[in-house]
């Protein structure tokens, strides 16, 4: 394998980590602070988690794209993505009276 070979895997195997993760903490950011520029910036991680997809089918060719896809993102990075975003939806939903109670308490005009 080659070096570009390997980086196109990795890249391959982060962007759904980083696409969906970066865009719920983002948006999150936006939500707790009030600001617009944290949910322009959760499309941009997200649309940049898409390059990086393109990118790393490039670099590491389509067949060994399709098989890391089909055998790795699809049956265990997507799932334990999905299920730890859903977990921290979750308490963020049990929670949020703490916490935007004590975020509330805490801002200053």
């Amino acid at each position: 394998m080659t070096i570009e070979q390997i980086i196109g895997i990795v890249l391959i195997l982060i962007n759904v980590p980083f696409g969906w993760g970066g865009a719920l903490l983002c948006g999150y950011y936006g939500q707790k602070t009030g600001k617009k520029f944290f949910y322009v910036l959760s499309v941009a991680v997200y649309i940049l988690s898409w390059i990086m997809l393109a990118v790393g089918v490039l670099l590491c060719g389509k067949p060994y794209a399709e098989y890391i896809i089909e055998n790795y993102v699809a049956k265990y990075i997507v799932p334990v993505v999905f299920i730890t975003l859903a977990i921290i939806i979750l308490f963020l939903f049990v929670y949020r009276k703490k916490i935007f109670k004590k975020y509330k308490n805490d801002k200053t005009y």
